[in-house]
């Protein structure tokens, strides 16, 4: 029993030792500021302290802490069809690009994403506008380039931005007004135009003859003049018969014919079809491309055509000039695209539009344009075009150029229209009685 005893108070006095010793330590590793976080290790989930490199003075906290703005990047998408392409080494194209890369050094913060989408079919662009926004809207682009058709109906479909209350760029007073008509569905601003394209005729200039300027003058050259003539939103007869003064709607927005005007076009290309100017094979074109595919083979030595295809194309010894009328008056449609801002947030829809004016502003727009054989849609445009052949052409028709039927009317309308027209080519009926189905396929029975 005293072995246990001596053995028990030594067990003690050992643990007393031990237990100092244990305090020492402690107290050695708080006061040198090297003894581990306990209470890091007890609560593992909280937030990690990154402390700095060099040793720094404690900053007091204020009370309250300031909201401080933090500039945060941003991604801008846009959307063209390949003619646009940035990455296609033109001279337009590389033009567009150092644009693009201007308006990113002015905004650090923001990068530009440029994507190249088909301008039909199935993936192009307006079906993809559509596709995305149902599917996937995250990705839908900020920035789009649509044709004037196109336009119209991604407007009224409400994939489009109207920008009367975030841009006053259209208010600026150098745009042509087919370029201010250009921009607008209805009443409403729907996008900002940067290229042009008018209705012209072309011909083959490697004759001492001149070009006809109108209508009696084109049966007296007796030679080829194409047109697609079964094209079926009717677009060169359109225009004839407005270059005659004639309306299409009425100021209730019903569509009219004022059938005087109407047969003296029709009359026109019955004469024609006679003479030998416009052969029954014109029913076959119902496109643009196939009639410039005609006059380039020299299967006729004139046609009616748009700015951008005969611009946009290597056809040797062409001159291009106005459009004939009856009486000589300069008369012409307009078309074009325009750069369309699609709905997104506040901030972003801002910076969209930031870029759209950044790339219509006036003096790149003009070199852009001209470069890229795209006609000017601002009058201070005109001073890159000075020095070319048909600088007067230009002159004449691009003040007083129309704009093209909305795509509505060109649906309803238009397919009568051609149906009247390849009736009188192919000589199937007289002008009276094609101008009557016309009227009344029109107006109903």
């Amino acid at each position: 029993m005293k072995k246990i005893g001596k053995y028990s108070k030594r067990s003690t006095f050992m643990k007393l030792i031990l237990g100092l010793g244990i305090l020492v330590l402690l107290l050695i590793g708080i006061t040198s500021c090297n003894f581990p976080n306990i209470q890091g290790l007890i609560s593992p989930n909280s937030p990690t302290e990154i402390t700095n490199a060099s040793p720094v003075s404690p900053t007091p906290k204020p009370s309250a802490t300031a909201n401080v703005p933090v500039l945060q990047s941003k991604t801008l998408i846009l959307w063209v069809p390949p003619q646009f392409d940035p990455a296609d080494e033109s001279t337009a194209s590389n033009l567009f690009l150092s644009r693009l890369d201007d308006f990113t050094s002015r905004r650090p913060q923001t990068e530009i994403q440029v994507r190249v989408k088909d301008l039909s079919g199935e993936f192009g662009l307006l079906e993809m506008l559509r596709a995305t926004r149902l599917a996937a809207p995250i990705i839908m682009p900020d920035l789009v380039a649509l044709p004037r058709s196109l336009m119209e109906q991604a407007f009224k479909e409400g994939l489009v931005l109207p920008l009367a209350e975030i841009t006053e760029v259209m208010n600026e007073d150098d745009w042509f007004s087919y370029a201010q008509e250009l921009a607008r569905v209805g009443e409403q601003i729907a996008g900002i135009p940067f290229a042009g394209d008018v209705m012209i005729l072309v011909y083959k200039d490697d004759t001492d003859e001149s070009p006809p300027p109108d209508w009696d003058a084109v049966l007296v050259a007796q030679k080829a003049l194409a047109f697609p003539a079964s094209d079926p939103q009717g677009l060169v007869t359109l225009a004839l018969y407005q270059s005659l003064g004639g309306e299409i709607v009425n100021s209730d927005g019903e569509i009219i014919i004022d059938e005087e005007l109407f047969l003296e076009v029709l009359t026109y290309y019955q004469q024609a079809q006679t003479a030998n100017v416009m052969p029954y094979w014109l029913t076959q074109f119902e496109s643009d491309q196939q009639v410039w595919q005609s006059y380039q083979e020299r299967q006729s030595t004139m046609a009616v055509t748009w700015s951008s295809t005969s611009l946009g194309s290597d056809s040797p010894n062409t001159a291009l000039v106005a459009l004939p009328t009856k009486d000589s008056k300069p008369f012409t449609y307009a078309d074009g695209w325009v750069w369309c801002v699609i709905p997104s947030d506040t901030e972003t829809e801002q910076v969209a539009v930031e870029l759209a004016e950044f790339i219509t502003a006036e003096t790149y727009l003009s070199t852009w344009s001209f470069e890229g054989r795209y006609l000017p849609t601002r009058t201070s445009g005109m001073d890159a075009w000075s020095e070319i052949s048909f600088y007067s052409t230009l002159q004449q028709l691009l003040p007083s150029a129309v704009l093209i039927p909305d795509i509505d009317l060109l649906n309803e309308l238009g397919p009568e229209i051609r149906d009247a027209v390849v009736a009188v080519l192919k000589d199937q009926t007289e002008p009276t009685i094609a101008l009557a189905d016309l009227v009344r396929a029109i107006q109903g029975p």
